[in-house]
């Protein structure tokens, strides 16, 4: 909670950081569907992520509140989709898509920018990964990742799945279901967050939450024990 209250995490959809729509044009995500178990699709296009455009308009710590506020965004649409699903429902699907992805760009500021992103997703938004699919990816990706996936817990480890050309079987096999059958060309946290607060009276859906009907009814019956 602490956290929550410096870097400003409950107001950050009310109050956007300064020139986000340019931040998301150099490091895009967004969500594009569901799974069969109905979690968010997230995709992640790092393949055209402009990282020294992005340090010559950002530095760390404007960086910040960007990686917060789309924290903020993905946890709003989960509320949504709990909402609407009638289930509580906190994990998200993530596609990483690499195509176009050099070794040119994977230098300091490209580990820089990566570490600072774990270091809030792992550390104040824990258990939001069900599963994380990497597509698209050059050599380099795939030598990377062969020495880091023996670094990490093995359970963490197992929910990674790199593909090859096949990845749009594996995705059928795997219950993946993308809006308009197709990666599209642009992905937005901030458009979803808009139409998610036009649909559910704003911001305050993160603040009040969601919960299964009958969790609440358990808690009312102990409340009054």
């Amino acid at each position: 909670l602490d956290w929550r209250d410096r870097h400003a995490a409950s107001s950050a959809l009310a109050h956007p950081p300064p020139h986000r729509a340019r931040f998301e044009d150099l490091n895009e995500s967004g969500p594009i569907g569901h799974d069969q178990e109905g979690h968010i699709i997230e995709l992640v296009k790092l393949g055209r992520l402009k990282v020294a455009e992005l340090f010559k308009h950002f530095d760390v710590e404007d960086i910040l509140p960007h990686i917060v506020y789309s924290a903020e965004a993905k946890r709003a649409c989960n509320l949504a989709n709990s909402k609407a699903r009638r289930k509580r429902i906190y994990k998200v699907v993530t596609v990483i898509d690499c195509a176009g992805l050099s070794s040119s760009v994977m230098g300091k500021q490209f580990q820089t920018l990566m570490r600072k992103t774990s270091e809030v997703l792992s550390g104040h938004y824990p258990e939001s990964m069900c599963k994380t699919y990497i597509i698209n990816g050059p050599f380099i990706v795939r030598a990377v990742w062969g020495v880091a996936k023996h670094m990490m817990h093995p359970i963490s480890a197992a929910k990674f799945s790199f593909l090859g050309s096949d990845w749009k079987k594996v995705f059928a096999r795997d219950g993946l279901i993308i809006d308009g059958g197709t990666l599209p060309d642009k992905v937005s946290w901030s458009e979803a967050a808009n139409k998610v607060f036009e649909a559910d009276g704003g911001p305050e859906l993160v603040t009040r939450g969601w919960a299964p009907p009958e969790d609440l009814s358990c808690l009312g019956k102990l409340a009054a024990t």
